[in-house]
């Protein structure tokens, strides 16, 4: 048996036939070695990838911490409440087949019960307020012929009290389709907008607040921040910023999007340069003043500014302004002048 360069030569094998069966053995052994050491690397990055894509649709689908709330269930498992909540399905999901037996009625509800008082919870960590009102979710299969739109309605009347009229928050009402309710990020945006409507903001402001949960709470965010506020400023015709003039959804979807992310951007920094507590300041000096209840409709982003410069301790009108909103700074007496006046 020859020996070049560490390599055996299998032609010097065929005269010893001893030698030839224990090099053929050690061939075979070699190469096991490598199919097998080949086949454990192969399994390993395979399980590595799988654990990689597991961590991934984890994130996006992020629970909060689980709620000790213990809803009830009725008895035939068409409605349940919660502390905070209660749910329904609407008669248009009877006969589906996710829900056509009682106990999987029962076992989804207790589910999305579950689920939604933890993102109660954490909301309430969160913004530092609850609504007074037990938030009020409907299932449908189609809701107002669309699978595509979730809704969240908050209902009030006005009251007189001395020479004001106030704007009482009476209920609030949410309604999905099931094929939005499935989805994660919309179930906590939707969910955002039954604890913030009740101070009627700014429909940018509400909207910003609303992806601010679901991107960074909820890990549902579908409108990424954008990296600069001043490179991708949008005006509209008046030379305003145009997220002045969102009033309500629809419209061109490119637009709508920006609108989502713009928002999103500004309420986000805003809590990164003021502090984690930043919005419970802010929420916490609405409710103090009450002057979103003397409000005729949504309140004005000037009304806002005021209250985002006295929780974060410095006049944020600068900020805004070179954002091209149209503001300026006001005093709480300026602001009430300016409901009455709108009151009138």
């Amino acid at each position: 048996m020859k020996v070049r360069r560490g390599i055996l030569d299998i032609r010097s094998v065929k005269t010893l036939p001893f030698f030839s069966v224990i090099t053929a053995l050690f061939l075979v052994l070699i190469a096991s070695c490598f199919l097998f050491n080949g086949c454990t690397a192969l399994k390993e990055a395979q399980q590595e990838r799988e654990a990689r894509l597991k961590k991934k649709k984890d994130a996006r689908h992020l629970m909060m911490e689980p709620s000790k709330s213990e809803p009830t269930v009725a008895a035939d498992a068409q409605k349940a409440e919660s502390e905070h909540y209660t749910l329904a399905f609407a008669d248009d999901l009877k006969g589906h087949e996710k829900f056509d037996e009682l106990r999987e009625r029962r076992d989804f509800a207790l589910s999305a019960l579950g689920y939604m008082e933890s993102v109660y919870d954490e909301m309430n960590a969160v913004f530092g307020f609850q609504p007074e009102h037990k938030i009020h979710v409907t299932l449908h299969a189609v809701y107002n012929g669309t699978t595509r739109v979730a809704s969240t309605t908050t209902q009030y009347n006005y009251e007189s009290v001395g020479n004001t009229t106030l704007k009482v928050v009476t209920g609030i009402k949410m309604d999905y389709p099931l094929a939005m309710y499935e989805k994660p990020g919309v179930r906590v945006h939707e969910l955002t907008h039954a604890f913030t409507n009740i101070y009627f903001l700014p429909t940018w402001f509400n909207e910003g607040i609303a992806v601010l949960m679901q991107t960074e709470w909820a890990k549902g965010g579908l409108h990424p921040k954008f990296d600069s506020l001043q490179r991708n400023l949008k005006r509209n015709m008046a030379g305003e910023n145009d997220l002045e003039d969102w009033a309500s959804h629809g419209g061109d979807p490119k637009l709508t999007d920006w609108r989502y992310r713009y928002a999103y951007t500004i309420v986000s920094e805003l809590r990164k340069r003021y502090g984690a507590d930043f919005y419970i300041k802010v929420f916490r000096l609405m409710e103090a003043d009450q002057l979103h209840n003397k409000l005729p409709s949504k309140m004005p982003t000037i009304f806002l500014v005021y209250y985002l410069s006295q929780a974060a301790g410095v006049d944020l009108v600068p900020f805004f302004t070179e954002l091209a909103f149209n503001v300026h700074k006001l005093t709480k007496e300026e602001i009430l002048q300016n409901i009455n006046q709108m009151n009138r």
